[in-house]
């Protein structure tokens, strides 16, 4: 395994780190193919049960590594390679018969959203903050995270926090059906260990074909869907306003944004 996305095993059960602390687990080409890696190796092992996803640090992910981004010099094909990588993660995810819980705290935005979002079940910490940061970029959605928003909370709620940006809390994201519960900081580690051994009990058949069952109903074109929004941010990436965007990020000025 990759130091960038630690394996901590407990007999039936993974726990599974993203490891950039320093950058809030932002997404790089690098931890990207080290999650694929590791989601690969893990969800083909029999003798698991149950995988959980957390984050080092202050936080879980803060979505895209925008540095990465501004220092590329070609961002499109940055962005196709990670999300290409990401995208086979969250497949793995929704089709393996474990569940997989994310354990959350800090920020949860953007790609960091859409990796919580694709796991079965969420635990958040209180003061955790969420958003889909794409839009203050001049960015659009990616890895699942604009399918389980508007799957979830319906057209309104989806349409106003994926254009604005704006941040909901963990008491706000409990009460879309984003997160199943909402525990004090000090008690995640030992509340999703709990969680964790108790969805390992669950026959791992049937996890499948439960996970089969609700992939129908709500993500029948999941592989269709991921594929139109690595595209559309990756051809947001070539356009003269998201190079604006992340350049204003960083020089924490408003963006000047021009349809262009």
């Amino acid at each position: 395994m990759s130091e960038l996305v630690i394996v901590d095993r407990e007999e039936k059960i993974a726990y599974v780190t993203l490891n950039r602390p320093e950058v809030l687990n932002a997404l790089n080409i690098e931890i990207s193919e080290a999650l694929y890696n590791t989601f690969y190796e893990l969800t083909n092992d029999k003798s698991l049960h149950c995988i959980v996803v957390k984050g080092a640090g202050r936080a879980f992910c803060a979505g895209g590594d925008l540095n990465s981004f501004l220092k590329s010099q070609d961002l499109a094909r940055t962005i196709y390679r990670i999300l290409d990588s990401l995208n086979q993660v969250v497949l793995m995810i929704r089709r393996c018969d474990k569940v997989v819980i994310a354990s959350v705290h800090g920020a949860v935005s953007g790609a960091g959203f859409g990796f919580m979002g694709c796991c079965d079940v969420a635990i958040a910490a209180e003061g955790t903050k969420f958003n889909l940061a794409y839009a203050r970029i001049g960015a659009s959605p990616d890895m699942f995270s604009s399918i389980v928003l508007s799957r979830t909370v319906g057209l309104k709620l989806a349409s106003y926090y994926a254009l604005t940006g704006d941040f909901f809390t963990a008491e706000e994201a409990k009460r879309m059906g984003l997160v199943n519960f909402v525990v004090k900081p000090e008690e995640l580690e030992e509340e999703t260990r709990k969680l964790a051994q108790k969805m390992a009990e669950i026959a791992p058949l049937s996890v499948k074909k439960i996970k089969e069952l609700v992939n129908r109903q709500l993500f029948w074109d999941m592989e269709c869907l991921l594929e139109q929004e690595k595209l559309g941010i990756c051809h947001l990436s070539k356009t003269e306003d998201m190079q604006e965007g992340i350049r204003a990020f960083f020089e924490k000025r408003k963006p000047n944004y021009k349809g262009k």
